[in-house]
């Protein structure tokens, strides 16, 4: 995944800049991921700037311990590095970076004022994938053999395994996919990294799975209603009197 990364400059300070990057914006629960802050003026020798970081929710409301540090002293363009720890809960959140603080210009001292960098991330679930694997010779050394697995069409870099077999020839890879992934039908499997140097059976075998439950209540109601209509008819039908039922013949009409 490609890094994230904000360059803007500072309101006032014609040669100042701030930034917040990140190598990724989707994290598991629970899961540690560092990100970059800098700040720079290239116009001022003389600054005391400092920085404040928190992690907030979508109702705004601050995660305790989620960043640290939270708060320290900047020197203009040395970066520091902030670690964020995705909530237990999964959701979307963000990292809010506050500036503060002076430089030094014509011997008078001007304020920054206060300046705000938004770094927006998502807290997911790992969702694992695995496969069975079994080797028709156990006794195949596997020292160094190694897999990738595939999603969607795609590569998960990070997800490049290698496995061993028990003493019957039989064993599993899996792989925690973390991802901002949309609902509905995917699609997964696990291919060789070392090509077909070894007969393994269970690989290049394609795998459904679905994400977000299906909702059939409007399909069940549906039926449901359909099945009432069918029994109400049937029960109208078998027990409607028939016009002529015990008549004489001569008297039907």
């Amino acid at each position: 995944m490609a890094a994230a990364f904000v360059l803007l400059p500072v309101s006032g300070a014609d040669g100042a800049y701030h930034s917040i990057s990140g190598e990724k914006s989707v994290i598991a629960v629970d899961e540690d991921a560092d990100f970059t802050i800098i700040y720079t003026d290239s116009d001022h020798d003389v600054m005391d700037v400092s920085f404040s970081a928190k992690l907030v929710n979508s109702k705004g409301d601050t995660m305790t311990g989620a960043v640290y540090p939270t708060t320290g002293e900047v020197d203009s363009g040395v970066p520091t590095t902030l670690t964020v720890t995705a909530p237990s809960d999964a959701g979307r959140y963000t990292i809010v970076v506050t500036y503060t603080g002076t430089y030094e210009e014509g011997g008078t001292e001007v304020d920054i004022g206060e300046i705000v960098d938004r770094f927006d991330i998502k807290a997911v679930k790992p969702i694992t994938l695995s496969v069975d694997v079994s080797l028709k010779d156990p006794n195949v050394n596997l020292s160094g053999y190694g897999v990738y697995f595939w999603v969607d069409g795609e590569r998960m870099e990070d997800s490049y395994t290698t496995f061993n077999v028990s003493s019957d020839g039989t064993g599993s890879v899996s792989y925690d996919w973390i991802a901002d992934a949309s609902k509905g039908k995917h699609v997964f499997w696990v291919e060789s990294a070392n090509g077909g140097v070894v007969d393994v059976k269970g690989l290049d075998q394609k795998h459904d799975f679905y994400i977000g439950d299906e909702d059939y209540s409007v399909y069940i109601a549906l039926a449901v209603l359909f099945l009432i209509i069918v029994i109400i008819a049937l029960v109208w039908v078998y027990r409607k009197p028939v016009k002529n039922f015990g008549k004489p013949k001569s008297r039907r009409k």
